[in-house]
């Protein structure tokens, strides 16, 4: 009799911890739900930090910006007031451009744009940040200095020298530019 009660415990205790373990994983779907509903996911490399960091990007931009993507970075461009700057948003305005990117001389990226926008080039000695246009096809974007012909497009928001290095001057060979 002492061990059909002792049976009977073990089974009532199994039980209960089978229900708390359907409880404590329902809790956190639940949070998963509710992680997704905000728009912040994180996996299991990344912290709560880098989620709130990563729902910045996702800023709505005004009518003088550009977003561009480069790998897993993202920056926004403010541009310029001019014909040449108006013309490339307007090619965004439909669809995102993705467009080829090699790195030249140590302090640049250049993407051929596949298109000729109109240009105003004159010589200008560019800083880190800087977004030109050169030969009226192709966009370099600066994390160093140069002196050359350029029509200037706009300027990277936010990032300091270093890490527009470290973002402009890896192997990527792609850069997305958007509006969105």
């Amino acid at each position: 009799m002492k061990r059909e009660k002792t049976i009977a415990t073990l089974v009532v205790f199994m039980l209960l911890l089978t229900g708390c373990k359907a409880n404590n994983t329902g809790d956190f779907q639940e949070d998963n739900v509710a992680q997704a509903e905000s728009g912040v996911q994180m996996n299991t490399n990344e912290s709560k930090e880098q989620a709130e960091m990563g729902k910045k990007d996702e800023t709505t931009l005004t009518d003088n910006q550009i977003r561009i993507m480069v790998g897993n970075s993202s920056f926004i461009v403010n541009l310029e007031d001019n014909e040449t700057a108006k013309a490339l948003r307007k090619m965004l305005t439909d669809e995102e451009l993705t467009i080829s990117a090699s790195n030249y001389g140590g302090f640049e990226k250049v993407c051929q744009l596949g298109k000729t926008l109109p240009h105003n080039d004159k010589q200008i000695t560019t800083e880190a940040g800087d977004v030109m246009l050169y030969s009226g096809n192709q966009i370099v974007f600066f994390y160093g200095t140069n002196s050359w012909s350029y029509t200037k497009l706009g300027k990277v928001e936010d990032l300091n020298e270093e890490e527009l290095e470290s973002i402009l001057s890896g192997s990527e060979t792609d850069i997305t530019l958007s509006i969105k």
